[in-house]
């Protein structure tokens, strides 16, 4: 069989390294009516694709020991825009992306809220309606400055890997609300609701 990279002929298929992830996107025309991802003009656009080959995973520094790969072959994932290396690879476009940078992954396949599995210490957002008058029915302005950044945490990633090799989970848990910094991630639209992935980092309160 032959392999092309950028219209070089290879003498093998490409391997990830590290913790590298090779993504095909997923065509537009492949994306279902349940999950459709919506760009705005504060937050990043983010793209499907599939895992075509990942890499062992990252290496501590410290130990030496190998933090696996979170994602695999096969894998539908969810991806910030402007992000990764873009390579032509035996004729289709791929992205090669550190599995640190991707915002989650689709169980089973199935692009929605319900099947959504945040990776790291992301967090999927169903974000609130905002309010158009106060308790008393007094109308409120609405503008761009006041659009909510709030909502319920529908999902929440592992955590992150600490330098002594142990996970660190995340703070918060579905079910909870959370208040996060505006113009931070990526927004998605699932069945007709917001929602955003943010990490916690950029959050800012829960209750």
């Amino acid at each position: 069989m032959e392999y092309r990279l950028n219209n070089y002929i290879i003498p093998g298929p490409l391997t990830p390294l590290g913790n590298q992830v090779m993504v095909k996107l997923r065509k537009l025309d492949e994306k279902t009516t349940g999950g459709l991802f919506v760009p705005t003009a504060d937050v990043e656009k983010p793209k499907e694709g599939f895992v075509i080959a990942a890499g062992p995973g990252r290496i501590n520094p410290d130990s030496g020991e190998t933090f696996p790969n979170p994602v695999s072959e096969g894998d539908l994932v969810l991806i910030k825009d402007f992000t990764g290396e873009k390579v032509d690879y035996d004729g289709a476009q791929h992205l090669f992306i550190d599995a640190d940078a991707l915002l989650g992954v689709f169980e089973g396949g199935n692009v929605g809220a319900a099947s959504f599995k945040p990776l790291g210490d992301r967090i999927l957002v169903k974000v609130a309606e905002q309010a158009t008058e106060t308790t008393t029915g007094i109308a409120l302005a609405v503008d761009d400055d006041t659009e909510s950044n709030q909502g319920a945490v529908v999902a929440v990633g592992p955590g992150t890997y600490a330098t002594n090799g142990k996970l660190q989970p995340v703070s918060v848990a579905a079910g909870e609300s959370v208040v996060y910094a505006r113009y931070t991630g990526a927004e998605a639209k699932f069945d007709g609701a917001r929602y955003i992935v943010v990490s916690e980092a950029d959050c800012i309160a829960k209750w």
